[in-house]
């Protein structure tokens, strides 16, 4: 018993360091609760009454209004008297509020009407025996761009001739056997009748090759002909006979001319062909569009897509010419986002009667999507100290101003749209506020705010 009593001291010794660290341990955390993790002052530690105080009334005191701080941080300007006020040609305007379109931004360009829009080539390879039309040229639908010295058409008239020959003598045939009446074998009857169908389906094939080339083919009118004269007719098939007028008929003496024709009403945009030059159907010879509507495509934000919808206003404003457009509607709106810039494409036509737009312009777009009332000052009435905007509020008496830092909307020509800072019906300082402008900063200068 004795030898643990004797062991006793040195065992409490060898467990004090550990005892003093556990201690050490709960009084940081009990001074951490107590002070909530700050270091206190000298007069908190002496009065914890009022540090408790302080605590419970910290939130209200970083409450301060927003006025208050920016009022304590821009004193108020106090001129002189009325006639200093007159003579620095400071005069007083209302805060008013306005109806103001409420819309969605977007870059975009100005494209050509893809469904008034053509890359025109030749329907069969060939050589370039006329060029009528060049860039810059108005041009109707039906108009001859060109004709093509073409070798297969020269062969697909020559196939027509002769089906048209055979259709003919096996009709006379299949007529004669008819007239005879009983006297004709019904079988002989049943072989011609066949091979008269059978040449018309040929005719029908050589009528259709040629349809493929863009001609049209009036069988009725080539039937009754007599041969020499159904080749006359088919020398010039579609040529129209106000441009055989001005070329030398010695010159059309072939077969082969095709014509290539303008789809629709509209200006030829581009010209790739020259006269002598080997044309094929892969390369186009002409670019023709039509000028009096054009598409507006548009990149507009994916979190702003929503707020769209077709028939709604664009106002389009171009970079070049800095004019807007005339008044355009949204027509489509893309399905899928731009896996690069995130952006869905939106599209709106636009009307250009007297072909002052071009395609290819760039500009900025506003699409309305609402209408709300704003407040706006005028853009002289607004004034900038190096971190924010001013605006200057008629105080109590009539030489006293008190400056309210605004928060600003978009920017118009004559006013601007303030978001936040002042009021509707406030009196503010319109013309001449750059004089109190430089009186805030004298103070300022001078330690006085």
């Amino acid at each position: 018993m004795s030898a643990r009593l004797r062991k006793l001291p040195s065992l409490v010794l060898s467990q004090l360091p550990t005892v003093l660290t556990l201690v050490l341990l709960g009084g940081i955390a009990w001074w951490g609760y107590k002070w909530d993790w700050k270091v206190p002052t000298l007069p908190e530690l002496l009065n914890p009454s009022s540090a408790r105080s302080h605590t419970e009334h910290g939130d209200e005191e970083e409450s301060l209004s927003a006025t208050q701080a920016r009022e304590k941080e821009l004193p108020p300007i106090k001129l002189p008297s009325e006639e200093a006020m007159e003579e620095a040609g400071i005069k007083t305007g209302s805060v008013d509020e306005k109806l103001m379109d409420d819309y969605v931004t977007a870059h975009g360009h100005i494209d050509f009407d893809q469904n008034h829009y053509a890359h025109l080539s030749t329907r069969a390879s060939g050589t370039a025996w006329r060029v009528f039309k060049q860039a810059g040229d108005e041009v109707k639908k039906g108009d001859v761009l060109a004709l093509i010295a073409c070798p297969e058409l020269a062969q697909l008239k020559f196939d027509l001739q002769q089906t048209l020959l055979l259709v003919k003598m096996k009709q006379a045939y299949y007529q004669r056997l008819e007239q005879a009446g009983e006297s004709t074998p019904k079988k002989d009857l049943e072989q011609a009748e066949f091979a008269l169908r059978e040449a018309r389906v040929a005719l029908s094939k050589t009528q259709q090759s040629l349809q493929n080339l863009g001609l049209h083919v009036p069988l009725d009118e080539l039937m009754p002909l007599k041969d020499e004269q159904a080749a006359v007719r088919l020398r010039t098939l579609g040529i129209p006979d106000s441009l055989l007028q001005h070329l030398d008929p010695s010159t059309v003496t072939g077969n082969n001319l095709l014509p290539m024709y303008a789809p629709f009403d509209g200006m030829v945009v581009r010209r790739d062909i020259v006269i002598g030059e080997m044309v094929t159907p892969a390369t186009p010879q002409f670019h023709l569009a039509d000028l009096r509507r054009l598409w507006i495509c548009l990149h507009v934000r994916l979190e702003e897509v929503a707020r769209l919808k077709e028939g709604q206003e664009v106002a389009f404003h171009l970079d070049g010419p800095n004019e807007d457009t005339p008044p355009a509607k949204i027509t489509w709106i893309s399905a899928e986002v731009d896996e690069k810039t995130r952006t869905v494409t939106v599209r709106a036509e636009v009307d250009n009667p007297q072909g002052r737009l071009r395609p290819n312009t760039f500009g900025d777009a506003r699409i309305i999507v609402g209408r709300q009332k704003r407040l706006i000052v005028p853009n002289e009435a607004l004034q900038f100290d190096g971190t924010s905007h001013i605006v200057f509020v008629h105080g109590p008496s009539s030489i006293e101003f008190q400056p309210h830092r605004v928060q600003l909307g978009p920017r118009h020509k004559d006013f601007t749209v303030v978001l936040s800072g002042v009021e509707a019906g406030q009196n503010i300082a319109v013309s001449g506020s750059h004089v109190l402008l430089s009186e805030m900063l004298k103070k300022r200068i001078a330690g006085e705010d």
